[in-house]
């Protein structure tokens, strides 16, 4: 019996992306809205971390997708 040759399965790549793209949402929704809001951090620290974090994610989601 001949084996077929595993094929790439490039759905896969696109959902990790579009999941990368809603990571990228819900960072930038928890992080810095909700830091602005709270207020319990410094601002800066959590503007500057929510900020990194959603343009990795969001850089990662569209290079994926």
């Amino acid at each position: 019996m001949k084996e077929k040759p595993i094929q790439p399965n490039l759905d896969f790549w696109d959902n990790l992306g579009k999941l990368l793209l809603d990571m990228a949402k819900l960072t930038f929704a928890s992080f810095i809205l909700g830091g602005i809001l709270k207020g319990e951090l410094p601002q800066n620290v959590l503007i500057a971390a929510g900020s990194i974090v959603f343009m990795l994610f969001g850089e990662g989601g569209l290079i994926l997708t």
